[in-house]
């Protein structure tokens, strides 16, 4: 039995079955999307971010991470918003193995990722965190930290997730080793 599950038709005809398209979503509380705003991230060439809309206290739930859920055999070309779903909670998911955030990830799903360290010096650029949980919605973010209002939620995505295709990006780094006002011209290393 899936926890959370909903089944959406989306607009569209199945080529190979004529019928609609038919979706298994992951059922979350957007009620937490009232705290939060997507707009144009600060990032370079980031596209949207997320940003406060209101004070944000440390240990308060940002947001429920939904999405599409995906069984193992029908994990989409692109793979950035995609999260494995716990280890812990795979017997309750039935089928699925992965959440496709891309499309109906709620809110947090636009939550950028900073860098932890930069030449291992601390940065504190990350005000929020993903938490694992064993039962659906299976991933949330917290805040690490008081957020006000109007300040971009920035986060890691794990130790999994692909970071360099981003974060070796010039604009990237250059913005954010400026912001750490460290100089990388001469090296440039960072951690998730």
């Amino acid at each position: 039995m899936v926890l959370g599950l909903m089944i959406c038709g989306v607009a569209g005809i199945s080529a190979a079955q004529k019928a609609p398209v038919q979706l298994a979503l992951l059922k979350i509380d957007k009620s937490y999307d009232k705290k939060t705003a997507v707009k144009k991230s600060t990032i370079p060439d980031a596209g949207n971010g997320l940003f406060a809309a209101v004070r944000i206290k440390k240990g308060e739930v940002i947001g429920e991470l939904g999405g599409r859920l995906v069984r193992a055999d029908a994990v989409p070309k692109d793979t950035h918003y995609l999260a494995a779903i716990p280890e812990c909670a795979r017997e309750k998911a039935g089928p699925y193995r992965y959440i496709d955030s891309k499309d109906y990830g709620a809110h947090v799903s636009r939550i950028n990722f900073a860098p932890k360290r930069i030449n291992g010096i601390e940065t504190h650029f990350q005000n929020a965190a993903i938490k694992q949980l064993c039962q659906s919605p299976y991933f949330i973010f917290v805040a690490l930290r008081d957020i006000e209002a109007g300040e971009e939620i920035w986060s890691s995505y794990g130790p999994r997730y692909d970071y360099d295709r981003f974060m070796r990006a010039p604009k990237a780094r250059d913005f954010f080793c400026a912001l750490a006002r460290i100089d990388c011209r001469q090296k440039y290393d960072y951690t998730s």
